[in-house]
This record gives C-alpha cells, structure tokens and sequence, in this order.
C-alpha cells in the first residue's frame, strides 16, 4: 500500500509502532454539519479509514500548544483506503467532512493503490464557541508515489521527514507539514517547491500566489468569451488582454522564484 511505504519514507514508521485501528465511518458522515453529499462521497468511495499513528506527549517528546487560538494536544495520522479512482472534487468534499469532525489536527493520506494524496488544515478555537473548531485553509499534494523521480517531490518528502520537522511543541510541527503540503499543493503555479524562511517571505509569497490565481481565473474568463465572439475586432480585443495578463502572471511567476 502506498501510505505504509509513505510511513516509512518519512519516518514515522521506524519511530512509533503503528495503530492501524480501524475508524468507523458513521463517526464523520453522522457529524451535525454533513450534508447528503459528504455522507455519500464518505459511504461510496471510502473502503477503511484508519488511525495509523497517534503523536501524543506520551509517545513521543513534542509538547502540547495551547492559546487563545490554538489547542494542539495530539496529532492523528489517518489513512483512507478508497474503493476506486476518484475526482479531485469527490477528495475535496471527502477531506473537508473528516476534518471537521475530527478536533485535533490530522495528516490524511488518501491511498489508492500505490499513489497517494497528503491533506492536512490547521484548525483553530471558534472566537464565539471555544469548544467548536474552525478549518483553516486545506492543504493538498497531487496524487505521488514515492519512485517518482522529481526532484521537487523528493524535495518535498525530504521537509516532512521526521528529521526535519520541529519537535518544538504540536502546533510547529503540524505547521511544518501544512506549509510543506501547501508548497507542494503551489508548484502547479510556481514551478517550484519554495518555503518561505520567514513570516514576512511566507505573507508576500500566499499574496502573489493569490495575485496569479486571480489573473488566471481573469485569462480563463476572457477566453470563454472569446470563443463564444463572432466579431473579429472583439476578439482582437481579447487576445491583446489575455496577452497583457498573461505577461503580467509570468513577471509574478519569475519574481516568486527569485
């Protein structure tokens, strides 16, 4: 299976004994937010969900986080073994409910045959109920397998190796694999697997990225309505606009890898 081999590759496997305890699925497709399409994305294309591995203070030396805004106490690495190949979209709605249920931040690895897929969300207290959670944003890697001889991807595994990560308290080390996910989930827009060193680098470099998705939603739209344009000095008029926005996302891209 792919997300076994994924253990070992990172190390948690040759750290910690694995629990492989099985999760029943009514737990999250019975949570109060699930709508009928997370219950039957969660009944129809999941086989087995498992707890693989448990970090807690007790099995190994991380300690608790908790502010106002953050309780990590433990972190849960949960396997899902899906019935068949399934869309991006199907995933999408799959890692939002087993989030949500769950009050402790998790690394999902979604395993299909020998590939696999990484998801993982800080989670932070409600300001209006501190005993409810909030998502943050949900962080995914394409589908992987661990022979592929990509430098980026390998880059990748080598940043959530257990060597890598900070055993400082829960919250850095649940950070230092949602920030290694995000990377890894922007090199379709990057080009590369860049982590930023500081606070300040990480703001500018999500700001640009969102400037990029925005331009190339913007290019999207524009040829849409290019296709659909029977007047030739319209499209005339689109093509130069794509050409402008397509200049100014190539001038972000270059100054993202600078």
């Amino acid at each position: 299976m792919g997300a076994n081999k994924f253990y070992q590759y990172i190390g948690i496997g040759g750290f910690l004994s694995p629990l492989n305890r099985k999760l029943d699925k009514k737990v999250f497709y019975e949570h109060a937010d699930v709508n009928k399409k997370g219950k039957d994305a969660i009944t129809k294309y999941i086989q087995r969900m498992e707890l693989a591995y448990l970090l807690t203070p007790s099995t190994v030396n991380i300690q608790p986080f908790k502010n106002d805004e953050y309780h990590f106490e433990g972190i849960m690495f949960i396997t899902v073994f899906l019935r068949d190949e399934i869309t991006d979209k199907i995933v999408s709605i799959i890692e939002d409910v087993i989030h949500s249920a769950l009050p402790n931040p998790a690394v999902l690895i979604f395993d299909w045959e020998d590939e696999i897929q990484i998801s993982t969300s800080m989670k932070r207290l409600s300001k209006s109920d501190k005993t409810s959670i909030v998502l943050g944003d949900i962080h995914r890697s394409d589908w992987l397998t661990l022979q592929e001889n990509n430098n980026h991807i390998q880059q990748f595994f080598k940043e959530i190796h257990l060597t890598n990560v900070r055993f400082t308290n829960f919250f850095d080390f649940y950070q230092d694999y949602d920030i290694a996910v995000e990377a890894l989930q922007n090199l379709k827009i990057t080009g590369q697997f860049q982590i930023a060193e500081s606070p300040e680098g990480y703001k500018k470099q999500q700001d640009m990225i969102r400037e990029i998705q925005q331009l190339e939603q913007e290019i999207a739209k524009i040829r849409a309505k290019m296709k659909k344009e029977t007047q030739f000095n319209k499209k005339v008029e689109y093509n130069l606009k794509i050409q402008k926005l397509t200049q100014e996302t190539a001038t972000l891209k270059e100054q993202l890898v600078e």
